[in-house]
């Protein structure tokens, strides 16, 4: 009788240490495809974001040609946003760039505005060429569908974060800390509990 229930508790034993070895083979496979999609959504990310930071100096250049203003502020923005690390600094440099984007395509419609209501300015208007002004026109559209992109990709980036994370904090998780390390999500702002937030409206800035 003994060695019956020798038997029985030594496949019991086996049973459990099977389903130990599945249930972690699992996880780590789970944890290897949470942190793919990650990666795989950060590159798209950092490839929307680096095309933009390659269009905008065209953009002020051609501001430039018709402004005579100082647009310090913009190529300032776009050299924050260009040394930023991927993360709450890095998406706070990406909506200052944003930010400083948009007021500066408001420069030449304010030249407009003074124009009609400047003798001086109403003589230099037929100065102005209309094609560098289209070319901005066009420069800022580009520019805005590349935000829109970086938008997008930024809440898919941390949707995909933020499962990743999920699954680290899953029982049979614990055993791979060291192997799947944690991601930092693309968003403006940390909370006084450490958790990134939001700063300003979900269609306008970087968003978890």
């Amino acid at each position: 009788m003994t060695v019956v229930w020798f038997i029985v508790g030594g496949c019991v034993l086996a049973a459990l240490i099977i389903l130990f070895i599945v249930l972690t083979v699992l996880r780590f496979n789970q944890l290897s495809m949470a942190r793919s999609l990650c990666d795989e959504a950060k590159r798209q990310l950092i490839g929307e974001i680096r095309a933009r930071h390659a269009l905008v100096p065209a953009y002020i250049g051609t501001l430039q040609q018709i402004a005579g203003q100082d647009l310090s502020r913009l190529e300032l923005a776009l050299a924050s946003a260009e040394r930023a690390p991927f993360d709450h600094r890095g998406a706070a440099a990406e909506n200052a760039l944003t930010d400083a984007v948009n007021d500066a395509a408001l420069i030449p419609a304010a030249l407009t505005e003074r124009s009609l209501t400047s003798d001086y300015a109403r003589s230099q208007q037929a100065a102005v060429n209309e094609e560098i002004d289209t070319t901005i026109q066009l420069l800022h559209g580009q520019l805005q569908v590349l935000t829109e992109r970086i938008l997008a990709g930024a809440r898919f980036y941390n949707t995909n974060v933020a499962r990743y994370h999920q699954q680290r904090m899953r029982p049979f998780s614990r055993f791979f800390g060291r192997v799947f390390k944690a991601r930092d999500p693309f968003t403006e702002a940390i909370d006084d509990d450490g958790d990134h937030g939001v700063a300003g409206p979900a269609s306008a800035r970087m968003t978890p």
